[in-house]
Order: structure tokens, then C-alpha cells, then sequence
């Protein structure tokens, strides 16, 4: 639960200084740059060019529709063998209308019928923060003004959070290309008021892509708060990017965040925390292309608080590579990252690490199994009949199907098949940092021996997963792409997903396909 917690406050803020960073990169002139940057995932522009200072006014919108149906098969919840097979059918309809005028633009962003049609498990069965969103009616994800001036700009209103390569805050706007797997259900919110410049344009040279940041924010939602549940979140951000165009790049960037409840003057559920964030991505000889980002969270919190220990001290780090090559029809690529663990989840440190639940890694392992456990394990854990008064933070003990306290090795290789669909695939190897805890478990059935969610040893491999997909998207000269994705893969369990009796659980099985338009 520490490990949520603290995880979630890593994730805002990076969010936030991405965001701040995006504001202010596309109005420059020598520099161009689209809405959102991120390293790794680089949607293309959701908007227009830049404002001029022609009169009139111009407006645009852009929209896409999206059909995901998703099988898995039957693996079990909790130590009781509760089974669950997820067959999820996901919609959304997402509309962006957008005004230019002069310098000024005004920018929304909608999403209607999103979410999961049916599918998913109710409220009987796991917690809140399961990997696929409730079917929602209409949801607003952005709606700001932006000023731009010849070297800078600025922005206020809602807007999404992204920062590097999505590790910490996801914008939950671009599903995976071809070779990557997954696609983003959620997106990390905040109103924010924000600055960026490039004041040395003047000086020529490198020079004309340094851009300093500061923006502050008041946190809508994340992976961790929901503003409209409660959760208060305000953050600040200081920071600079070299910001060459939206496959070079380099950042580093502080963030101080403070997290409350609503209408609360006491350390209830309180965090303060100071982020470190630095990201890279760079390409080389329009073949190669490497991204990284690292970030660590130092601060203290209340929200995983005991009677023995009554405020936490937080350390916690996060690494991701990823690395890619192509020559001809052919592409290798490579991904290797890292969430800090907790080995003693009842002492006075939390050091559980935990990525945005939109960065993907695979299919089954973290999206699925780990994400579905952990939900069951903190029903359980708040379950009156089973606990009496629930621990304190056990809302933040389900994952959303992100990765924490596991470091991965995921190798693919993509190649081209008659010039129009790509064939990928690859093995994904996790293993986790610190051992699985399952709290109910632990302290009911284990007598405070840690223990995973089937009730056996958490330590060790999490898994072997073999992953493959097949794409095809064809764009017609209107401006309407069209594209279909098939996915599917293999999780093989490790010994981090023991049972009581010592075996790996069974096998599992998933198969997805996405349907896709966009103009």
C-alpha cells in the first residue's frame, strides 16, 4: 500500500512537467513541436499550426472511434481459487475541437460511451482501480487556453499530464504501434497553469532548443488521487528540456508534491514528496532510436501509516530503456525496466516503486494478472466481515494493471509483410524486487509472514510471457486512417505466483483485437 501511494506522487509529477513542457515547445518558430511529446509514444499533432497574427478566426476538429474486445482465460483471484477470466468489450469516441485566433488557441477534448460495455468484474468481487474503466457516458479530458509569443508560451485550464517517456504520468492518448503491445484506458489530468520559454533563441545554435519550465497544478486524476473521490493533490514543477524536436530530446526536472483530503486539516492521508526526473531520447542515423528515463521520489506520508509507525519516509526509484533498429522491412527491439520493491511492508520506509498504469509492458502478466489480484487483495483487505476496520491506504493497494516492485527483459522483433501489415513478437521476462505481499494474507492467514495473493512465496520470477501481434492500418487521402490489431500471448507463472502448496499457478491465455478509426 506504501508502495501505491508513493508511486502515484512520483507519477504526478511527472505528468506535470511534461505537460508544462509541451505548452511551451510548439509556439516557437525554429523549433517545431506537436501538442504532446513523449519519447517512446509520439502521437502526432492534435492540432493545427501554430497561431499567427493574421485576423480571423479558424477551427478544426479531429476525432477517432475505438472497439477493443479482450478474452482471457480463467486464473485465480486470491488464495481461495477464486477464478476470474475477463472478457472485457471497450468503446470510446474521442472528439477534439480546437479555435485558433491570432496567438491565442482554445483547445477541448472529449471522450463519450468509453469505457467497458461488459465484461469486467463488479464491486462484489474487487476493489476500485482495476485495470479497465467502468463504462462512462462522457468524460472531459481537456479544455485550456494558450497564449504563444515568438519565444515562448503559456497555458491554463484542464489538461493531460505526460512527461518523458510515460513512465510516471501517461497521457493516456496514443495505444501502442506495431511492436509494442497494450492500449491506454485512463490518462493522467490536472488543471494547470504553466510557462515555457526559449530565451536564448538569440544565441543560434543549440541554444535555440534550451526551454525552462514552471507550471503549477491542481491534480484532477491520476493513478493514485481522483479530485472528484476526494483526494487533493497540488504540485509544482521547475525544470528544463533541450527540446530539438520530438525524437531528440533530454529533460530534467523537480517536482514538489503535497497530497490531502478535501476539507481536512489533519495528517490524515497526507504526502509530501520531492521528485527527481530525468529522460532522454535521441536518434541516430534515422535507424536507431533510444529512449530512457529515471526518476526518484524522496518525501514522507501518512497514508500507509501504523500505531508503530506513524509517518512514512519515502525512497523509491523507477528506471525505463527502450531501444530500437530497423533495417529494411525488419525492426528489432528491446525494453528493460525497473520499479524499486518493499521487502518489509510494515517498517517505516515505503520503497515500492510503481509506473503509470498507461505505460504497457506486455499483455497478461501486469495488465491482467498482477492488476486483478491486487484489486481482490485490497477488497479483501477493506472487507468488514473478513478484517473489521480496514488498514489505512488499502485504496491504494490495487495496481491498475501497472507495473511495481518487478524488473522486466522485453526482446520483440517486427518485420513488414507485403508493404502494409506488420507481424511482432517477443518474450517478456519479470522478476519481482521485493517479495508479493498480500495484506489479508499476510496478517490472517500467515500470522505476518509475507505472502502473495494465492497465500505462497512471492519471491523470485513473476513470469514468462510470450507475446505476438499482427497489425494493419491503411490511410486514405481524406485524412480517414483505418487500422485492426490482433494480440495475443502466453504467460507462463514463477514462482513469485506460487500457491500455499509451492506450484506456480496455471497457465494463462489472452487474445485481443482492436478496431480503430481516425480523422
Amino acid at each position: 500500500m506504501r508502495l501505491v501511494f508513493v508511486l502515484a506522487c512520483l507519477s504526478v509529477h511527472l505528468a506535470f512537467a511534461q505537460d508544462v513542457a509541451d505548452a511551451g515547445s510548439a509556439p516557437l518558430p525554429e523549433v517545431t513541436v506537436p501538442a504532446e511529446v513523449s519519447p517512446a509514444i509520439a502521437p502526432p499533432p492534435a492540432t493545427t499550426p501554430a497561431p499567427t497574427t493574421e485576423p480571423g478566426v479558424t477551427a478544426a476538429v479531429h476525432g477517432s472511434l475505438r472497439l477493443v474486445g479482450t478474452g482471457v482465460s480463467a486464473f485465480p483471484l486470491d488464495a481461495d481459487g477464486t477464478p476470474l477470466s475477463p472478457t472485457p468489450i471497450e468503446t470510446r469516441v474521442r472528439l477534439t475541437p480546437e479555435l485558433l485566433w491570432r496567438k491565442f488557441r482554445l483547445l477541448g477534448e472529449f471522450d463519450v460511451v468509453t469505457g467497458s460495455v461488459f465484461g469486467t468484474p463488479g464491486p462484489s468481487l474487487v476493489a476500485s482501480r482495476v485495470p479497465f474503466p467502468s463504462l462512462k457516458p462522457a468524460e472531459l479530458r481537456q479544455l485550456f487556453l494558450e497564449y504563444r509569443w515568438g519565444w515562448g508560451g503559456a497555458r491554463l485550464g484542464l489538461q493531460t499530464n505526460h512527461f518523458g517517456l510515460g513512465m510516471l504520468a501517461n497521457a493516456g492518448a496514443k495505444d501502442s504501434e506495431p511492436g509494442d503491445f497494450g492500449h491506454q484506458h485512463f490518462g493522467s489530468l490536472a488543471l494547470r497553469a504553466l510557462v515555457l520559454a526559449r530565451p536564448f533563441m538569440d544565441w543560434g545554435g543549440g541554444w535555440v532548443a534550451v526551454e525552462p519550465v514552471a507550471a503549477f497544478d491542481l491534480v484532477v486524476r491520476d493513478s493514485t488521487v481522483d479530485l472528484l473521490e476526494g483526494d487533493r493533490a497540488l504540485q509544482g514543477i521547475l525544470g528544463v528540456r533541450l527540446n530539438v524536436d520530438e525524437k531528440n530530446q533530454l529533460g530534467l526536472f523537480a517536482i514538489y508534491r503535497s497530497s490531502r483530503p478535501l476539507n481536512s486539516d489533519t495528517m490524515e492521508r497526507s504526502t509530501d514528496v520531492l521528485v527527481i526526473d530525468a529522460s532522454a531520447q535521441w536518434n541516430f542515423f534515422e535507424r536507431l532510436d533510444l529512449g530512457a528515463e529515471v526518476a526518484a521520489i524522496t518525501g514522507t506520508t501518512t497514508q500507509t501509516r501504523t500505531p508503530e509507525h506513524p509517518l512514512i519516509q519515502v525512497r523509491q526509484l523507477g528506471a525505463v530503456a527502450k531501444a530500437a533498429y530497423k533495417v529494411g522491412r525488419f525492426g528489432f527491439l528491446l525494453d528493460w525496466g525497473l520499479a524499486s520493491g518493499d521487502a518489509d511492508p510494515y517498517d517505516n520506509q515505503l520503497t515500492n516503486f510503481r509506473f503509470d498504469r498507461d505505460y504497457k509492458v506486455g499483455l497478461i502478466l501486469f495488465d491482467q494478472v498482477l492488476g486483478w489480484q491486487s484489486a481482490r487483495s485490497a477488497w479483501r483487505a477493506s472487507d468488514p466481515a473478513l478484517v473489521g476496520f480496514p488498514p489505512e491506504g488499502v485504496s491504494l493497494l490495487p495496481t491498475g494493471g501497472a507495473v511495481t516492485g518487478a524488473w522486466y527483459l522485453f526482446p520483440r522483433a517486427r518485420v513488414r509483410l507485403g508493404g502494409l501489415v506488420d507481424v511482432y513478437g517477443g518474450p517478456l521476462f519479470a522478476f519481482a524486487t521485493a517479495p508479493l505481499t498480500d495484506p489479508f494474507n499476510t496478517r490472517v492467514l500467515a500470522g505476518g509472514v509475507p505472502v502473495n495473493a494465492l497465500n505462497g512465496n512471492g519471491s523470485g520470477l513473476l513470469g514468462t510471457e510470450l507475446d505476438v501481434g499482427a497489425a494493419i492500418k491503411h490511410r486514405f487521402d481524406f485524412g480517414l486512417t483505418l487500422s485492426a490489431i490482433a494480440e495475443g500471448g502466453l504467460l507462463l507463472p514463477g514462482a513469485a505466483l506460487s500457491q500455499a502448496s509451492g506450484r506456480p499457478m496455471g497457465n494463462v491465455w489472452l487474445g485481443r483485437l482492436r478496431l480503430q478509426a481516425m480523422y
